[in-house]
Parts: structure tokens; sequence; C-alpha cells
């Protein structure tokens, strides 16, 4: 009887499953085959080279412990003709000059990726570095963004870094990243869940879980094939921020993360205040670009997992307003470089980020600001600084 019982299953259920692994190696391998002579290279999956991107450029991250993470001293980023130095503070761009040579103006620039600025090719492109160039001499400009921080983060390194360089006027260009925290239920007023969390995972500093069915050339090719997958996209930079454990999208923020955002930029602002530095907090914008349209709202999408678009415009529009609200025309100011809706779908390389001629075209407008901050008499009731 058990002999026979062990021989129904093997001729019922191992055998079949024998002869579907065998076929199933087969079609993979053939899959790979025709990839490696086709281009000389053995294929992999789209989400297979997205994950070994993010990989590699989290080599040039780190863990830190008040920051989550942060740019690895002396750590090079290259990928697809892009390229991004970490000095030895971190910080992209070349060595920071210290002490200040006197005389000198220094623009110290908080943020995340959008001050970053991850798309430019290499870090002479970068919005701060042209805003160097517009100002010219008597003037410099340090690049103190970081992918993925929030307001938060840029408080805690102006307190415990950017401060020792002496900054005239600290420009904060922050909000995109602080939606994310804010789609979270709970909202974490230190944004420990919902962002500080993930962030390691989405910078590549902690592998994220690849399934392997996404490993397969051979399903990804079906897929494509039934309609079942979208063309891949050229690559992000980052993960998308598995894990997510915040609750279903919505479509508004609580009124509780403004809250939260206008409390860190005034610590920001106290923070310069107190070291002699005024502040330039500068809105922001997201852009889904004409015949774009499904790819950048799955950008947005994958980067705000607890807020739909419309909540994403909300966090934005919100967040630009409590800026506004802080501005005194003295030690802070605000200004809104998009406010008179010039910038076009070609200044923007994704949704967030800029193109090499949006980064021209916003630098110049900071430019313009950042001359008349340093040229107010503090002594005048000077309104705020719009563009």
């Amino acid at each position: 009887m058990l002999v026979r019982s062990l021989h129904w299953v093997g001729s019922n259920v191992l055998v079949p499953i024998a002869i579907a692994v065998l076929a199933f190696a087969v079609l993979e391998g053939g899959c790979r085959a025709g990839g490696r002579l086709r281009s000389g290279t053995w294929p992999v999956t789209a989400r297979e080279k997205e994950a070994r991107l993010v990989r590699e450029i989290g080599r040039a991250y780190r863990p830190h412990p008040f920051l989550a993470m942060s740019g690895r001293p002396g750590g090079v980023i290259r990928v697809e003709g892009h390229e991004a130095r970490f000095n030895s503070l971190g910080l992209r761009g070349p060595e920071v000059e210290r002490p200040k040579p006197q005389g000198r103006y220094r623009v110290v620039c908080e943020g995340g990726s959008t001050t970053f600025d991850l798309r430019a090719s290499g870090d002479a492109s970068t919005w701060p570095a042209l805003l160097a160039g517009s100002l010219g001499p008597g003037w410099d400009v340090v690049n103190a963004g970081f992918p993925g921080w929030t307001s938060v983060q840029s408080l805690i390194s102006l307190e415990l870094r950017d401060v020792d360089l002496e900054p005239d006027l600290v420009v904060v260009f922050a909000g995109i990243n602080d939606a994310q925290p804010a789609g979270h239920v709970p909202l974490a007023r230190d944004y420990s869940a919902g962002h500080g969390e993930i962030l390691p995972r989405v910078l590549g500093a902690e592998p994220a879980p690849l399934p392997l069915a996404a490993r397969s050339v051979f399903v990804e090719w079906l897929r494509l094939r039934l309609g079942l997958l979208e063309p891949p996209a050229a690559g992000s930079g980052f993960a998308p921020a598995w894990g997510w454990a915040g609750g279903e999208r919505r479509d508004v923020i609580p009124e509780d993360a403004v809250a939260v955002f206008a409390r860190n930029l005034r610590s920001i602002s106290a923070v310069a205040r107190e070291h002699g530095a005024k502040t330039l907090l500068v809105a922001q914008a997201v852009r889904v670009r004409k015949g774009q349209q499904e790819a950048d709202r799955a950008y947005l999408a994958s980067w705000t997992p607890g807020l739909t678009l419309a909540g994403y415009l909300d966090a934005l529009r919100r967040y630009n307003a409590a800026a506004l609200a802080l501005a005194d025309g003295r030690d802070v100011f605000f200004a809104d470089p998009f406010a008179e809706g010039d910038f076009s779908d070609a200044d923007f390389a994704d949704p967030m980020h800029f193109s090499r001629a949006g980064a021209e075209k916003f630098s110049r407008r900071i430019a313009e600001v950042a001359v008349r901050i340093r040229t107010v008499d503090p002594a005048l009731p000077a309104a705020n600084i719009r563009p």
C-alpha cells in the first residue's frame, strides 16, 4: 500500500513538477542565450538592472547615526554618463575653503536630491554650482543637499556640520521629501516612521528584496508580450519605498504634518540666525510632463506610497504656504521661482529634478534673490522677496 502511494505521488506530483522545472529552465536558458548572442552580454531583467544600479549608487553613501544616510567622504557615483563626487565632508563638489576667506559671502544650500541635483551630469552642472557661477567673485556656494533628506536632516546637518562652514545665507529647498512621512498613518513627528526606516533601503545601502520571478528574463519577456508589464523606463537611481506600513494612499496630508514642516523650517532659520546667517526658503514643485504622464505618476507614487498624486500636490502647496508665512523680510526670506509659470517640461529631467536648462534657469532666479538679500538694509521692513 505504501509503495503504491509513493508511486502515485511520484507519477502524479513529482514527475510533472520536474518536467515543469526542466521546461522553465530550458526557456529561461534559451532567452538568456539569445540575449547573449544579440548583445554580447548576458541579459538581466529591468528590475534586476535597476536593483544593481541602486546598489552601485549606494556604495557612495553611508549610514549615519543622526541623518539616517549621508555621503561617504571621498565617495564617487558613476552611472551612465553621470558622476557625483563627495568631498572630505561628504558634500557634493570640491573641498570647501576653511576658514572662510575674509570678505567672502558664502551660500550653503540645504535640501534633498533636488538640491544635490541628482540628474546633473557632473558636479559643475548642479544648480548650486551654476548659482556660484552666476554670483561671481566674492561669493561661493556649498551644495549641502543629499538624496532623500527632509527638513529634519537639513536641520541636523546645519547644526552639526554646515554652520562650521560659516554661511552668510542658508538656502532651503525642501518639501518634496517631507511629503513621504506626511503620508504615514500615524504621523511620526520626528519622521522615524514612514521615512527614517525606509531611507537606507530606498538609497540602496540595504539591499531590496528581489523575487525570483523578477530575475527571470523569460518571465519578463512573456509579461511584456502579454501586455502585463510596462517597458522599462530610465533608471531613477533609487528603489521603491518597499515595506511600507503606513496605510492606504490619501488625497490630503494632515494639518499636523504641515505644522511639523513649519516647525523644522523655524528651527533651521533660528540656527542660521544664531550663527549670523540669513535664510532663504524656496518653494518646491513637481511636474507631470506631457507624453510621460504615466511614467511620471508612477515615479511619484513609488516615492510617496502613502499619498496619491493629489495628496502629493496638496502637500507641496501647503508646505510652500507655510514657508511663505515664516518670511519676515529681515532674517528669513521666501522665493517662488515657479510663480511666473515659465518653467516647462523641458526644464525637468523627471517629475522632481531639473534638466540642465531647468538648473540654469533656477540658479539665475536664486542668484537674483541672493544678491538682493545681501544688499538689503537690515533696518528696512523689507517685504517677502519673490523673483
